[in-house]
């Protein structure tokens, strides 16, 4: 599948400012010097510079459509894995507070390296890892409180 650079640009550019704007209402941390905001901001004034820069070059490039689905001839499993790295972003953002981000973040992490072909034990080990790095790192490194959901009661 390839998405003309006249829609990922623009899309980009959207992308980021929603993540900017989304940014403003994270709240402050008491004590630290740069909010929970500076990180979300940085990134999104990446994302409208990347679609800016992805869609000016696209005016002088010659392209055939929009959307050209001829060379995705993937196995199921990773058009799968494409569907669900979506659905998964959307699930995750509804339920992100109720069930937390260490549950979520392995569940996501699971069925999409699962998805991908990676072994079972590799999934297992990598996923809960990863995602424990990044709470810790997250919550007590940088001081931003990730939701711990259902595992309240048992996380640090």
């Amino acid at each position: 599948m390839r998405m003309s650079d006249r829609v990922i640009g623009p899309a980009l550019l959207l992308f980021g400012v929603v993540v900017i704007w989304g940014a403003y209402g994270l709240p402050s941390v008491p004590g630290v010097r740069f909010g929970a905001d500076l990180m979300p901001t940085l990134i999104g004034a990446c994302l409208i510079g990347l679609g800016l820069a992805i869609t000016i070059g696209s005016v002088w490039s010659p392209q055939k459509g929009l959307i050209d689905l001829s060379e995705w001839q993937v196995p199921a499993r990773h058009k799968l894995a494409a569907l669900w790295s979506m659905i998964g972003l959307v699930i995750g953002g509804l339920l992100f507070e109720e069930i937390g981000f260490p549950l979520l973040g392995v569940i996501y992490m699971s069925v999409l390296m699962t998805l991908m072909g990676t072994r079972p034990k590799t999934t297992a080990i990598v996923s809960i890892l990863v995602v424990a790095a990044l709470y810790l790192g997250f919550s007590k490194g940088l001081l931003v409180p990730l939701p711990a959901g259902l595992l309240g009661g048992l996380l640090p």
